[in-house]
């Protein structure tokens, strides 16, 4: 069940009125009922899957009761060994599979890889490590484990942000599960609101860059030869704004939903394209999940406790398995390494950066600066394999420019977008304060559904559903 489909638009509603006037009395119903419409969200995908989810549900929750018994090592990775076991199956077998029988003919050995024909379950890279997580919070004595499996059931699987996160910790969004919600018109006024900007970031900026982007990548030499290099640029910058207004725009949706149903969940995304350096940027780009490589992968490895060199070594390591984490292709792990060369260059040489948020020469060039960075890490991402991203990044080396690209008409909405943004880049989403009379806001939101219904594209599919 997609955001950006009617489906979803008629779910929501039943939803939010069975929550809060016929299930509220009583919490624990409450929490069923929440469960039974996180599963039935899920189930819309593929039903089968649903065995997978609620696998890692019972075996993360009483193995971290066994743990906290005695033998917490033991027990704890137990369940971090299982769950990366399914995720290996599903999502990376076929691909380490494949690149072995490469390695092995290129040395001159003759090996049949053995793929295995599976489908890869949507969301399982977001809800397995949010699993881990809280076994590791368990393990270190962070958290007590839960003996409510009603409330840790709904805690994996609540669906605003079972698919595609943000990715939340036990400690944040537990409690909020097993204490009890009243509803709040402000919080859901906010909700509806960020609603709203999500579907205009993935029905109007997403979706109107993804017509171009498919044409331009699936078709760079015939775009090239017609219009030269300036499209295929071009395609490079608007896929930065699809895979930006299709992640975040999903989590705007998600956090708005949460929010109608008197949870909070964490903010995903910080304009991340307003970003001074490198490590700014990754302050503000998937934010959940960057702090969860923190925690759980770059403190363990012993963090910058070790010296300077040990810590760029981890650094880089973070990168690379946030790539792999991606999906299971070599651009990914490029994708993942370009950001860790970058990130440890910088520190190298400038340490930590520190900036203001005014729009002063300098951090108007930083900006630019990092967006190009940002520009190339996606095509290397939005690219099938490293030979495709090589052949066009030598397209855009080798072609003439033109005057006028193809996929101009897609900008006139990245521009406003971005104005807004900008003008809105100190709140959590850029409208969440109007400070405006109350018919002039409702002529902006009637302006703004205008826009996603009108807007020149077609449904997609939201791009990190494929992790």
């Amino acid at each position: 069940m997609a955001f950006n489909s009617i489906i979803y638009a008629l779910f929501l509603p039943v939803v939010f009125l069975l929550y809060w006037y016929v299930f509220a009395r009583r919490l624990r119903i409450q929490n069923v009922f929440l469960l039974i419409a996180s599963y039935v969200f899920y189930a819309c995908w593929d039903w089968r899957f649903l065995a997978l989810i609620i696998f890692t549900t019972l075996s993360t929750f009483f193995t971290a009761k066994l743990a906290a018994r005695g033998q917490m090592r033991l027990w704890t990775g137990i369940n971090i060994v299982v769950n990366l076991a399914i995720l290996f199956v599903f999502k990376y077998f076929n691909f380490f599979a494949e690149s072995f029988a490469q390695m092995m003919s290129a040395v001159g050995w003759e090996v049949d890889a053995v793929t295995l024909n599976v489908v890869l379950p949507v969301g399982i890279s977001f809800y397995t490590v949010q699993a881990l997580g809280y076994s590791i919070d368990v393990a270190r004595g962070q958290i007590k484990p839960t003996d409510d499996i009603v409330s840790f059931a709904t805690f994996i699987a609540f669906f605003p942000q079972l698919v595609a996160g943000p990715i939340e910790r036990a400690s944040s969004l537990l409690p909020q599960i097993e204490r009890e919600r009243r509803f709040d018109y402000a919080e859901a006024v906010l909700g509806m609101r960020q609603i709203l900007w999500g579907v205009v970031k993935k029905v109007a900026i997403a979706d109107v860059c993804a017509v171009y982007v498919d044409r331009i990548f699936s078709q760079p030499d015939m775009y090239a030869a017609e219009f030269g290099a300036s499209t295929l640029v071009l395609g490079a910058v608007l896929f930065a704004f699809q895979i930006y207004g299709d992640f975040s725009g999903y989590s705007d949706i998600a956090i708005g939903s949460a929010r109608l149903l008197g949870i909070r969940l964490r903010q995903n995304f910080r304009y991340p394209y307003f970003s001074r350096s490198v490590t700014d940027f990754w302050g503000r780009w998937h934010i959940s999940l960057t702090s969860w490589f923190r925690d759980y992968v770059y403190i363990p490895l012993g963090g910058n406790r070790r010296g300077v060199g040990r810590t760029y070594f981890n650094i880089f390591v973070v990168f690379l398995l946030s790539g792999l984490w991606h999906g299971a292709n070599f651009t990914f792990i490029a994708w993942g390494a370009i950001w860790g060369v970058a990130y440890v260059v910088e520190r190298m040489i400038f340490g930590k950066v520190t900036y203001t948020d005014e729009p002063r020469l300098r951090n108007i060039m930083s900006m630019i600066g990092i967006f190009i960075v940002a520009v190339i890490g996606f095509a290397i991402f939005r690219s099938p394999s490293i030979s495709f991203f090589g052949h066009y990044a030598s397209l855009c080396a080798s072609s003439s420019l033109c005057a006028i690209p193809s996929g101009l008409t897609a900008m006139a909405y990245v521009v406003p977008f971005l104005v807004v943004e900008w003008l809105g880049r100190r709140n959590t989403f850029a409208i969440e304060r109007l400070p405006m009379p109350a018919w002039v806001r409702y002529l902006f939101y009637t302006f703004l559904l205008m826009v996603v219904l009108f807007a020149n594209s077609k449904p997609e599919t939201f791009i990190y559903f494929q992790f």
